[in-house]
C-alpha cells in the first residue's frame, strides 16, 4: 500500500553510470570566450563543502521532516462503502482499493463533499516492517489529530485510538505497518479540513512555531546546502508548468511538492544554502513567482542554488525531463542529433531561467544566487557540448558565460574486472552478464568494497580531474549535485545481492572509503558536495542514505559519520576528534613500485580520511583489533626512491612525522643502455647492460626466457643471451627490489647466424688407420649440427661460437678431405686451411744407432731410419723401452742400463709392421 517509491534519484542503468553515449568522445577544445569574473556566490560554491540531497515527503519516510505528520501523508483515496451499515473502514469482504466515486476537493486539496457511497482515506505512518517505529508518546504526551469542520475523522489500520472528541483524536501509531486517515463523513457547508497529526510533545501553537521537528534539525547539523530535488519531485515526470500548480502552505500534504516557502524556512534552520531544481515544464511565470518566494523567505545570509530540472543528460526511463528536452531541441532545430538537441536546450533553458532569478533578485544576484549546469560525471563531451552553446534565444555568448558553477554526480560504482579472463569492467549489478552476479556473491562483502576502492582511485579521480580542468577553464566552480556509492540492483528483487550490498554499505570501510573520497574531492578542487541522500531503508532500490533512518547513531551510521568527520575537517561542525599519532609501521622500507601492504599503528585512526606517503595518498581500511583501530594500506609508486614520512590525516590534522613512521623507498633497477641491440639465435651471446641501481640483480629477463648473468656491479650487468626464435623482445632485470621497467633502450632483435666458416685446424693430417682429435677454429660455429671430414661424419662437441673440437674418423692412406661444419643456415666453404691429409702407416727400418754415455746408467740413444711416423713402440732386445719421436726418420730412445760390452736389438713397431733385424739396428754397450 506504498505506492510507487520515487525510483528515478535511486538508480542509474549500467549505460548511464559508466557515461556510455553512442557517438561522443572526449576531444581537448579551448573555450570559446573567456567567462566572465566569479561572483561573490561562486566563490563560495568552490569552497569544498558537504550538503545533502534530502529524502522525499513521503507517507513511508524513515524522517519526521515535521512536527505536523500530516505534511507527509500521501494525497486522498476514493474509497467505495459496500457494507451498508457497517463502518466503512471495518468493510472489508468486497473491497476493492480506490474504486470510490470522483474526489471532490478545494484549491488546497481537502475533500469538500462524500457521495452516500463514499469514503476518503491517505496513508499514513506507512514505514515498512524492517524501519524503525514511529516515536512513541511519553507519559501524557501522544499523537494529537486535530481538524477543523463538521465531520467524522478516523485512523484505521493499525496503532491505538486512545481518545477522541469533539475534532481531535489521541492516537498512538505503534510499530511500523500501513495505517489511513480516514474521513467517513463531511458536511458539504463545512467540510473537513486542516487537518494535523501533532506529535508528542507539540499542539497547533508550538507545532506551528516549530515546523520542523528537533531530530530532523538536528540530522541536518552542520550541512552547507540541502538539495530539494526529491522534495520537488523533479524526477519521473514533474506534474508542475503554471505556478497554481504547485502546492502552497495550505495543501493538505506536502507530499506532491513542498512549497518554497517550507523549504527555505529549512534553509534557514539548517543555516544551510538552498539548492532548487526548476521543474522541466515550468513556465517563465511560474519560475518568477517560485524565485520570488525564495525571496521572500530566504534568509539574506543564504544562497540559493538554481539548476535547471535534474539529469537531463539521462536517457533513461525514469527521467522523462531528459526525453522532453530532445523533443524540445528537435523542435527548435537545435541539432538532429536527439542527444546533441537535449543538451543544447538544457543550456538555453538553464540560461533563460537563470536571467529571471537575476531579474527577481536584482542587486543581490551575485551575492546570492549560484547558477548551476548540470551534466554527466563520466562524459566530458556531454558536459562541453551544453557549456559552449549558444543563440539568438540566450544571447551571444555561450552558456557557461552566464553561469557559475558545473555540477556533476561522481558515484563510484564499483566496476570491475569480475569474470576471470575477461578484461571488461562491469558493475557489481550489471544485469546483461549474469556471470558477473556469480563473481560478486562468490567474492563476498570485501572483495566488493575493494572493487569500490579501485572506483573511486581510478575512474572517479580520472572523472574529477576531468571536470575540474574543464571548469577552470570555463571560469566556473565545480559543485557536486550528487554522489556516494551507487550499489544497488536496478530494481531487480534480489534478495541475496541486495543482502550483499546492504552488508557492504553498513561495514566499516564503507566509512574509510567515503572518507577517502570526500578527501579526495576536496584535493582535487571540488567545491559544494550534495551528498545523496539524507536517509533512507536499504531495499532493491539501494542503499543510499548516508543514514538508514533518521535516528540512526553516527556509530552505526559509516556514510554518515565520514560525512560528519568530513563537515569537521573543513569547519562545518565543531572538532570533536584529536589529531592522529603513527607509532609503528609493520615494515620501514619496500620497493619504490609500492603495492606492498602496510599495517600502521598508533592513536586517533579511526577518524582517518587519508594516508600520504610523503605527498602521494594511498588506498586504505582501517581494521579494529580488540578495540584498537589500526589501518591497512596499500604503499603507493614512488619512483625515484627516497625516504618518505608517513603521515595519517584525519578532521585534527595529519601525525607528526618521526623515525617511528619514516618509509624508505629503494628504487627499483633500472637500464639506459645495452652493448648490443641484436643477439644470436642460436644463443650464446654476451650483452652487457648498462644501468642504475643494479647491485643485488638476481635474474636477466630476456623476453619470457633467463638469460645467464655473468658479471653484476651497481651499474652494468653482463649476461648470455639464452636461445630463442627471430623476433624482438624486452630485456629487463629482477633483483631484491623489484623489476626494471620496460625501455627502448632494452630492445634486444634476436636475428639468424650468418653460415659458419672454417678457419685453422690444430692439425693438418693424421693416420689413416686411426681417428684424430683435432681443434676447429672459425666463426658462427655454436649451432653446428654436423661436422664432416670429406664423405665422412666426425663426432664432435662445441666449445664455442669459434670452436669445435671433433674427432676425424680413420679414412686410407693418400686421401686429402676437407673439414667443413654445418648449421642451421648452411655449410662451411672449403678452402687450403680447411684440408685433412690421411697417411698410410709403413713398414719402418733402422738404418743405425748412435750412443755415446757411460756404460752402467740408463742412455739416451739416436735411432735414424725411415717409417717412423707413427710409431707406437719401440723395442730393445724385445723389450718395449721409452721414445721421443723426433721425425719420420729419427726417434729418441731410452735404454736400460745394461753390462759392458752387452748388445741388443733395436726395433720400431708400427701400424703397418716391425723394422727387421740387421746389423743396423744393433747397439753395444761401451
Amino acid at each position: 500500500m506504498r505506492g510507487v517509491r520515487m525510483r528515478g534519484v535511486r538508480r542509474r542503468l549500467a549505460a548511464a553510470a559508466l557515461g556510455l553515449m553512442a557517438g561522443t568522445a572526449a576531444v581537448l577544445h579551448v573555450p570559446a570566450e573567456p567567462a566572465l569574473a566569479a561572483t561573490p556566490a561562486a566563490r563560495t560554491a568552490a569552497e569544498p563543502r558537504a550538503g545533502v540531497n534530502l529524502a522525499g515527503v513521503t507517507d513511508w519516510t524513515v524522517e519526521t521532516p515535521f512536527v505536523d505528520v500530516f505534511r507527509t501523508a500521501r494525497d486522498w483515496v476514493s474509497q467505495a462503502t459496500t457494507c451498508p451499515g457497517v463502518t466503512a473502514y471495518n468493510c472489508r469482504p468486497n473491497y476493492k482499493w480506490g474504486e470510490g466515486p470522483k474526489l471532490e476537493t478545494d484549491a488546497n486539496g481537502w475533500v469538500t463533499r462524500l457521495a452516500a457511497d463514499q469514503y476518503v482515506d491517505a496513508p499514513i505512518f506507512t514505514r515498512s516492517a524492517d524501519a524503525p517505529a514511529w516515536p512513541a508518546g511519553a507519559h501524557e504526551e501522544h499523537y494529537h489529530v486535530t481538524w477543523e469542520g463538521d465531520g467524522d475523522v478516523t485512523i484505521w489500520g493499525g496503532g491505538q485510538i486512545l481518545n477522541r472528541g469533539t475534532n481531535w483524536i489521541q492516537y498512538e501509531p505503534g510499530a511500523a505497518g500501513n495505517r489511513f486517515l480516514a474521513i467517513t463523513r463531511t458536511n458539504p457547508s463545512n467540510y473537513v479540513r486542516n487537518i494535523h497529526i501533532w506529535m508528542p510533545g507539540y499542539d497547533a501553537v508550538s507545532g506551528a512555531a516549530q515546523v520542523f521537528h528537533p531530530a530532523f534539525l538536528k540530522s541536518l547539523s552542520g550541512m552547507k546546502s540541502l538539495r530539494f530535488m526529491t522534495w520537488m519531485l523533479t524526477n519521473g515526470g514533474s506534474p508542475f508548468k503554471e505556478w497554481t500548480d504547485y502546492p502552497t502552505v495550505a495543501r493538505s500534504t506536502q507530499t506532491r511538492g513542498v512549497t518554497p516557502e517550507l523549504m527555505a524556512q529549512l534553509a534557514n534552520r539548517v543555516g544551510a544554502d538552498a539548492w532548487f531544481n526548476m521543474p522541466h515544464q515550468a513556465t517563465d511565470d511560474f519560475v518568477r513567482k517560485f524565485a520570488g518566494a525564495v525571496r521572500a523567505s530566504l534568509d539574506k545570509n543564504r544562497k540559493a542554488y538554481i539548476e535547471y530540472s535534474n539529469e537531463v543528460w539521462n536517457g533513461t526511463y525514469e527521467y522523462p525531463q531528459s526525453f522532453y528536452a530532445q523533443r524540445k531541441g528537435l523542435d527548435l532545430g537545435l541539432s538532429d542529433v536527439p542527444w546533441i538537441a537535449g543538451m543544447r536546450y538544457q543550456a538555453r533553458r538553464s540560461v533563460e531561467i537563470f536571467r529571471i532569478w537575476r531579474e527577481v533578485f536584482g542587486a543581490e544576484s551575485d551575492s546570492r544566487l549560484v547558477r548551476v549546469l548540470a551534466t554527466q560525471s563520466a562524459n566530458e563531451t556531454v558536459g562541453r557540448t551544453m557549456l559552449e552553446w549558444k543563440d539568438e534565444v540566450i544571447g551571444d555568448r555561450p552558456a557557461y558565460t552566464q553561469a557559475d558553477a558545473v555540477a556533476i554526480a561522481p558515484y563510484f560504482h564499483c566496476a570491475d574486472r569480475w569474470i576471470p579472463g575477461d578484461p571488461t569492467s562491469y558493475i557489481p549489478y550489471d544485469s546483461k552478464a549474469t556471470a558477473v552476479r556469480t563473481q560478486v556473491l562468490a567474492g563476498g562483502v570485501d572483495r566488493l568494497l575493494d572493487a569500490c576502492q579501485r572506483s573511486i582511485d581510478g575512474p572517479i579521480r580520472a572523472q574529477i580531474k576531468t571536470y575540474k580542468n574543464l571548469a577552470d577553464q570555463y571560469g566556473l566552480s565545480l559543485v557536486a549535485y550528487e554522489g556516494g556509492q551507487h550499489l544497488n540492483a536496478l530494481d531487480r528483487d534480489d534478495a541475496t545481492l541486495i543482502a550483499l550490498f546492504t552488508q557492504a554499505n553498513r561495514h566499516q570501510r564503507m566509512r574509510d572509503l567515503y572518507a577517502q573520497y570526500l578527501q579526495l574531492w576536496r584535493d582535487l578542487g571540488g567545491g559544494m558536495f550534495a551528498l545523496f541522500l539524507s536517509a533512507e531503508t536499504p531495499s532493491r532500490y539501494g542503499a543510499s542514505g548516508l543514514r538508514e533512518h533518521q535516528d540512526q547513531p553516527l556509530s552505526q551510521a559509516p556514510k554518515a559519520r565520514a560525512a560528519d568527520q568530513f563537515m569537521q575537517t573543513v569547519g562545518q561542525l565543531p572538532l570533536r576528534v584529536s589529531a592522529p599519532t603513527v607509532t609503528r609501521l609493520s615494515m620501514q622500507s619496500g620497493r619504490a613500485t609500492g603495492g606492498a601492504v602496510i599495517r600502521i599503528s598508533g592513536a586517533n585512526l579511526d577518524a582517518a580520511s587519508s594516508i600520504r606517503f610523503g605527498t602521494v595518498t594511498a588506498p586504505f581500511k582501517s581494521v579494529v583489533i580488540k578495540g584498537v583501530t589500526e589501518l591497512v594500506a596499500t604503499v603507493p609508486a614512488y619512483p625515484g626512491g627516497g625516504a618518505v614520512d608517513v603521515r595519517v590525516v584525519n578532521p585534527a590534522g595529519a601525525s607528526a612525522a618521526g623515525a617511528t613512521s619514516r618509509f624508505t623507498y629503494h628504487a627499483a633497477p633500472a637500464i639506459t643502455a645495452m652493448s648490443r641491440s641484436t643477439a644470436l639465435t642460436t644463443g650464446g651471446t654476451v650483452v652487457t647492460l648498462t644501468g642504475t641501481n643494479l647491485t643485488g640483480i638476481t635474474k636477466v629477463n630476456v623476453g619470457t626466457l633467463a638469460g645467464e648473468a655473468v658479471r653484476v656491479t651497481p651499474t652494468t650487468v653482463q649476461f648470455t643471451a639464452p636461445r630463442r626464435a627471430v623476433g624482438t623482445v624486452d630485456v629487463t632485470v629482477t633483483g631484491t627490489h623489484g623489476t626494471s621497467a620496460v625501455v627502448p633502450a632494452a630492445r634486444l632483435a634476436y636475428v639468424n647466424p650468418p653460415p659458419p666458416a672454417v678457419g685453422t685446424l690444430s692439425a693438418t693430417a693424421g693416420p689413416s688407420h686411426a681417428a684424430t682429435t683435432v681443434t676447429i677454429t672459425g666463426t658462427n660455429l655454436r649451432s653446428a649440427t654436423r661436422v664432416t671430414v670429406g664423405k665422412l661424419p666426425a663426432s664432435f662437441t662445441v666449445l664455442s661460437d669459434t670452436q669445435i673440437r671433433a674427432v676425424l674418423p680413420a679414412q686410407a692412406g693418400g686421401v686429402v678431405a676437407h673439414v667443413q661444419v654445418v648449421t642451421t643456415v648452411g655449410t662451411s666453404p672449403t678452402h687450403g686451411s680447411t684440408a685433412f691429409r690421411y697417411i698410410a702407416a709403413v713398414v719402418p727400418s733402422v738404418f743405425g744407432v748412435a750412443a755415446s754415455g757411460q756404460q752402467y746408467p740408463p742412455r739416451t740413444v739416436t735411432v735414424n731410419g725411415k717409417g717412423f711416423l707413427w710409431t707406437t713402440r719401440v723395442t730393445a732386445a724385445g723389450k718395449s723401452v721409452p721414445f721421443t719421436f723426433v721425425s719420420e726418420t729419427q726417434l729418441r730412445v731410452t735404454l736400460p742400463a745394461a753390462a759392458k760390452a752387452t748388445s741388443v736389438n733395436i726395433q720400431v713397431v708400427t701400424p703397418a709392421g716391425t723394422s727387421p733385424i740387421t746389423a743396423n739396428n744393433r747397439y753395444t754397450y761401451p
